[in-house]
């Protein structure tokens, strides 16, 4: 098994005694928990064609075009730091710095906040949006603080 990319960057699954599969999308199974095992190659339709266990047992190059596809198709951003939680009527206003920019969101319920079995926040936002929060003591003391109240 191996993939490719073309210039428009559709990925194109290579089997051994089978026709190519164009354009196939790569999810993971257990984005929180197994970010580097357990991958989907999904058809265009949405059926899995194949399943990789472990990127690691992978060439680095494959790995590589498979990491790389991954970041830019799946949009969690990871929030390096919060700058403040204003906490109002029953929601949360979060001004956040991220891995791809500052972030201003709403949190409607406590709920929306969870923690994972690895000590990270998973923190989904009034609009959907899933944003990624690291262990507490991976923060820096004014964003502890500011989480405090809520967690």
């Amino acid at each position: 098994m191996k993939l490719t990319a073309d210039e428009q960057g559709k990925l194109t699954l290579h089997r051994p005694g089978e026709p190519d599969a164009r354009d196939v999308r790569l999810r993971r199974a257990f984005p929180w928990s197994h970010r580097e095992s357990f991958i989907s190659i999904r058809s265009a339709e949405g059926n899995e064609l194949a399943l990789i266990e472990d990127l690691s047992a992978l060439d680095p190059q494959s790995r590589q075009l498979i990491t790389d596809y991954l970041t830019q198709a799946v949009f969690i951003p990871r929030i390096k730091h919060i700058d403040a939680i204003d906490v109002r009527f029953g929601y949360q206003q979060w001004s956040v710095q991220t891995d791809r920019g500052p972030a201003q969101f709403r949190v409607q319920e406590r709920e929306d906040i969870r923690f994972l079995p690895d000590g990270r926040y998973s923190i989904r936002d009034a609009d959907g949006t899933v944003y990624e929060l690291p262990r507490m003591d991976q923060l820096d003391e004014r964003s502890r603080k500011a989480l405090g109240p809520l967690i």
